[in-house]
């Protein structure tokens, strides 16, 4: 596989739906601290102790997710099981770095999750997300044009993300 350079995008000519402000909601082992930095950027963020969530199975949160349509924020790799957690039922959900408590990783993460995924929220429901220490990403979803599941890598690369590709 090569890395591809993705090309730039003059945002002035996307729809409206692309400028809009991803909402996201934060699970319980991610903390409230990083629903307050996403609010304090200005992002509709809550954290799920904020909405009853706190102890509440895996599946409770990602229905809550589903229903009111935010990016469903989190260390647990669970969520990407598909038979628990199915892809018609997806807001979108980004497993960030960070999990083993390496602040640095956590921060890349976030990052490039402000960067990437803070706009446009309709484009990632139904997309399971992960963004690793190093700052690849992998994202897992429908493809617009043929309709089949697939898994695309990304990695950052001065100032922009490259797609890998066969």
């Amino acid at each position: 596989m090569t890395w591809k350079p993705l090309p730039a995008v003059d945002s002035s000519k996307l729809p409206n739906d692309f400028k809009r402000k991803t909402k996201f909601l934060v699970d319980e082992g991610l903390g409230e601290e990083v629903a307050k930095y996403l609010r304090e950027r200005g992002y509709n963020a809550v954290f799920a102790g904020d909405v009853g969530l706190l102890g509440h199975s895996d599946e409770d949160v990602f229905a809550y997710a589903w229903r009111e349509r935010r990016v469903l924020l989190t260390h647990d790799h669970d969520f990407q099981d598909d038979t628990k957690f199915p892809e018609h039922r997806n807001p979108g959900l980004i497993i960030l770095a960070g999990g083993d408590g390496n602040q640095q990783a956590m921060g890349m993460a976030i990052a490039t999750l402000i960067t990437v995924f803070g706009t446009a929220p309709g484009v990632w429901e139904k997309s399971k997300i992960t963004i690793s220490a190093e700052g690849y990403m992998t994202v897992r979803g429908r493809d617009f044009d043929t309709g089949k599941v697939t898994t695309r890598r990304f990695r950052r690369s001065r100032r922009r993300y490259e797609s890998m590709e066969d």
